[in-house]
């Protein structure tokens, strides 16, 4: 009997720079699989590889080992260690099609989407050597099974990947938590993934934002989302009745407040979210 590849999750803790005064701690989880090789779900940001290169050690494993990383998506905590380990191993990178321009051309990303801090998170560019879309079947073993999902809402390129040996999926941030700061592009979008992940009712769920989600819990923690982002578009939708311009950092700083985070982490990717609320 085939043992199944095991799974690890690794937190990686980092700050997003808003302001002098406002440094934002945020976390990410990336996921180690290891079977006959070594396989990675994302890489959390440049600032991790120290710590993907320890706990590889630990498991009596090398840095120079990893056969493949799969990206969830282009932004900047989920590719930012991709090239430095690319570099020490030379592995192949998989990623969503909608995202290859801002995986293999970062300052483009950087143009498009300029997130605080980008330079410090991303070590650079990265050619994807395997572009996937839905219903792609990637097997980075001979035993292991992975069913490729497009999951847009969050970006336009999200996608999940599906172990099928375990029914396991990696959701990247295709999940949104309550009380989490909202970043999506797609409002309908959003909705749709969440119904999918539904659909393919999995044992368990690896998400960037969160701890390990069993099948007991999967679909509550589904329908905490979908209120959660009605609630910030109900909010939006409020907030702009009152206001002249909704195209302004005056009403996003509003919506925060409404929503009761930090009207100082005002920024254009969250009036990009509290935008797509109005269309």
């Amino acid at each position: 009997m085939t043992t199944p590849a095991a799974i690890y999750p690794l937190k990686i803790n980092f700050e997003i720079p808003f302001s002098k005064d406002i440094r934002l701690p945020r976390f990410v989880y990336l996921f180690i699989l290891t079977g006959e090789k070594i396989h990675l779900i994302d890489t959390g940001v440049a600032d991790g590889l120290h710590q993907i290169k320890t706990f590889l050690e630990k498991k009596g494993k090398k840095l120079s080992e990893v056969q493949d990383i799969l990206l969830t998506h282009a932004h900047p905590d989920h590719i930012g260690a991709a090239k430095l380990i690319q570099q020490k191993s030379g592995c192949k990178i998989i990623a969503g099609k909608e995202d290859l321009n801002w995986i293999e051309d970062t300052e483009l990303q950087y143009e498009q989407r300029p997130v605080p801090g980008f330079h410090h998170l991303v070590a650079g560019s990265v050619k994807v050597d395997l572009p996937v879309k839905e219903g792609d079947i990637v097997k980075p073993e001979e035993h292991t099974t992975i069913r490729v999902l497009s999951t847009p809402g969050h970006s336009a390129g999200s996608v999940s990947f599906f172990l099928e040996e375990q029914k396991a999926l990696f959701s990247g941030d295709a999940i949104l938590l309550p009380g989490e700061i909202p970043i999506f592009d797609d409002i309908q979008a959003y909705f749709r993934s969440l119904d999918k992940i539904k659909t393919i009712q999995p044992k368990v769920i690896y998400s960037a934002w969160d701890e390990p989600r069993f099948q007991n819990e999967i679909p509550g923690l589904l329908e905490q989302s979908k209120n959660y982002v009605s609630q910030i578009r109900n909010t939006v939708q409020k907030v702009a009745e009152k206001n002249n311009s909704v195209q302004s950092m005056d009403f996003c700083r509003a919506v925060l407040t409404k929503m009761g985070l930090n009207e100082k982490i005002a920024n254009p990717l969250l009036l990009r979210t509290f935008s797509s609320c109005l269309k």
